[in-house]
């Protein structure tokens, strides 16, 4: 007899293979044999999401049908129903997937790439190029009308379109120079890849529905998408919320500190501009074959200087600055320790340098001439042979590094899967197409450690969430252990940190992911929270015991009355996905606000909306938690057990609807968007007001 796993697989592989009756064998054979093993295993696999075979549905849906005729869980018949809703869209999905299909085999690769790309430029009105936010209570847009979507879903729009042109065999050296201007200013490629978007929208569905519960309801010609908990929904869209608005505050806070850093180090920016007004004669020139477009060629001698510096630029020390926070380390490890054979993130950070440095002087050029959005701007793209290329990143980083770049960054075709932030060097017949916004205003460090699963503290003793806590939560606790092993009474497992804050034992379990970009990324993120959630509650339930309770004491030498009967847990998470989600009872909550918390006890509020550049600051208003002049375990307690804040981060997020449109059918999720106007006014009537910073 097959495993449950084997008998999943090979489900799948009959489903691909279009065979309905071996389908339909296994199905049954699957739920008779362990119906709870074979659900789980069909989510985890992904077996019965159509997005896995090009949208076909009719297998599926008899597969479907089947569990009508047999008696299943209460549970299965939920996540078979939601399926089944799901494949009542799957031909409105799958005729916009044929239709987008047939314009693939003639829609050049240079003209969705340049559209996509023109969103990443730095130009001075981003409303030309870009919507991040959809309004509420005028800050962000409603989406219930339209799916519009941001620069980083068309790069995603685009990597999907490039993946089916791929499959298509339509890809070849003739395509690179292509570009249609007319329909390029008419957004019709934009509109196209919106359309790809759709589809992306879709698998994203199915996997909400596989991985985290979520429920799909046909309503007439509606398909609603729900969260197995409104809570779980709120705390994924303040996670992406809160997210945005640090890097929003990080901004602000590089733009009031740029004065400050410029006098010990140079700017890019600034570099390219000088570069410009010196060398742009010899810089541009405008070529007419194969196509009229503007190629660049640069002073090497003054070029190669720029690059070999090992000084930081004005831009990098901000880069340097985000990673340290978000990663948690140091300047030494991002110069020194190799994240994928002798590449440092440093060398990254070089490389982008360089395409920063094209991209700006290409850009003093364009607005110069007055050329942003003209038939020249859309052909430029720069377009090199590979070993120029490599020649080129040789000149600065070696031969060696040049070539594990060059691997590194490059999408080839031969490649099945495709993220064009992640490679943006597009590898067509030895041709690479270069797509400098996203070059240089992606977050290439980031990307990379995601794609090469990179952890910096993966080989080391020492987790870096546990070092925060402890140096914030030591000094205010009676008792305190970090990375405590137990084995009792055939029961193991281990504490990450443990304290004492006057009569209450706090036990935290912390995990680090980086910030999660999808669906799939954010399944990592909650298999973290899961885990963590498991261990917390082997302790909370050994607690109830008395012998544990004496065998913990003895075991961080103390007297088993001094530890409190109180006990508080809480998973801490290294990103701020999912925060103030309760997983199996133990509340979620971010490293850096909890740290924050315990050792300050105020909450910063950055109003980045009221900046002022001539004043050369932006606005925070500053409210105090705790309720006297020092940290008590009421107010770690109020914080962690009882949502005194996170109540009201929830109490601001306005209920809204992700739709988007097919025929006369439309796919909804239940989701939320936040006001920062509800939150601050909920702030003040509820905090102390202690200052304005």
């Amino acid at each position: 007899m097959k495993n449950i796993k084997q008998i999943a697989q090979d489900l799948k592989q009959a489903i691909s293979d279009r065979d309905q009756k071996l389908a339909l064998n296994l199905f049954r054979a699957g739920l008779q044999q362990s119906e709870a093993e074979f659900v789980g295993q069909l989510r985890k696999f992904g077996v019965l999401r159509c997005s896995n075979y090009d949208y076909q549905s009719q297998i599926l849906n008899s597969l479907i049908n089947e569990t009508g005729k047999i008696n299943i869980s209460q549970d299965s018949q939920i996540y078979f129903k939601s399926i089944k809703s799901l494949l009542s869209i799957s031909r409105n999905i799958q005729t916009l997937f044929k239709v987008l299909l047939k314009e693939v085999d003639y829609l050049e690769i240079k003209s969705y790439l340049v559209a996509v790309d023109s969103f990443f430029w730095p130009l001075d009105d981003p409303q030309e190029v870009d919507s991040l936010f959809w309004p509420v209570d005028g800050l962000q847009q409603d989406r219930a009308n339209r799916y519009s979507v941001c620069k980083e879903e068309l790069a995603s729009a685009f990597s999907l379109y490039l993946y089916h042109s791929h499959d298509k065999k339509v890809i070849d050296k003739s395509n690179i120079n292509k570009v249609n201007e007319k329909r390029l200013n008419d957004k019709y490629y934009l509109d196209k890849l919106e359309d790809f978007n759709k589809l992306i929208f879709f698998q994203e569905s199915e996997v909400l529905v596989d991985s985290f519960g979520y429920t799909a309801i046909q309503n007439d010609a509606k398909i609603i998408l729900k969260a197995p908990d409104p809570k779980f929904e709120m705390s994924r869209c303040l996670g992406y919320t809160r997210q945005s608005m640090q890097e929003i505050a990080n901004s602000f806070d590089s733009l009031s500190e740029l004065s400050e850093i410029t006098e010990k180090s140079p700017s890019i920016l600034e570099f390219s501009k000088a570069y410009y007004q010196k060398f742009k004669d010899s810089t541009f020139k405008i070529i007419d074959s194969p196509l009229k477009r503007i190629v660049m060629q640069f002073h090497p001698q003054i070029l190669s200087k720029f690059l070999d510096s090992n000084s930081l630029f004005v831009e990098e020390e901000i880069i340097l600055k985000q990673l340290e926070t978000n990663l948690f380390i140091d300047y030494k490890k991002v110069n020194e320790i190799p994240v994928s054979q002798s590449l440092s993130l440093f060398d990254i950070i070089k490389v982008q340098r360089l395409f920063a440095f094209m991209l700006f002087v290409l850009t003093e050029y364009i607005d110069s001439k007055n050329l942003f959005k003209s038939k020249l701007f859309w052909r430029s793209m720069p377009v090199l042979q590979a070993n120029e290329l490599k020649d080129l990143l040789a000149s600065f980083l070696g031969e060696q590094k040049a070539k594990e770049i060059f691997e590194l960054f490059t999408w080839r075709l031969d490649k099945k899967r495709f993220d064009l932030q992640t490679h943006p060097f597009i590898n067509v017949e030895d041709w690479i197409l270069l797509p400098l916004g996203i070059l240089t205003n992606s977050d290439l460090c980031r990307n990379i450690l995601q794609s090469i699963n990179f952890r910096f503290d993966s080989e080391s003793s020492a987790d870096p969430l546990v070092l925060e806590m402890e140096r914030c939560l030591k000094p205010v606790s009676s008792i305190f252990a970090t990375n405590l092993k137990y084995s009792f009474e055939g029961t193991q497992g281990e504490v990450d940190v443990l304290a004492v804050v006057d009569n209450c034992l706090f036990i935290f379990e912390c995990k680090n992911s980086l910030h999660p970009c999808n669906v799939f990324e954010l399944r990592t993120t909650y298999d973290c929270i899961q885990k963590a959630a498991t261990q917390l509650t082997r302790f909370q339930d050994l607690w109830q015991q008395e012998p544990f309770r004496t065998y913990l004491a003895k075991k961080i030498k103390t007297q088993p009355n001094f530890l409190p009967s109180q006990l508080c847990s809480c998973i801490v998470m290294g990103n701020r996905m999912f925060s103030g989600l309760r997983e199996q009872g133990h509340s979620v909550r971010p490293i850096r606000e909890l740290c924050y918390i315990i050792s300050k006890g105020d909450i910063l509020l950055n109003a980045y909306n009221i900046y002022d550049p001539d004043a050369g600051k932006k606005s925070i208003i500053k409210f105090k938690l705790w309720k006297e002049d020092q940290l008590k375990a009421e107010d770690l307690l109020g914080y962690i057990q009882e949502d005194y804040l996170h109540k009201y981060y929830f109490n601001s997020l306005i209920r809204i609807e992700q739709t988007i449109k097919l025929k006369n059918k439309s796919l909804v999720q239940e989701s939320y968007a936040f006001s920062h106007e509800r939150f601050l006014e909920q702030l003040v009537d509820n905090f102390r007001f202690t200052e304005n910073l």
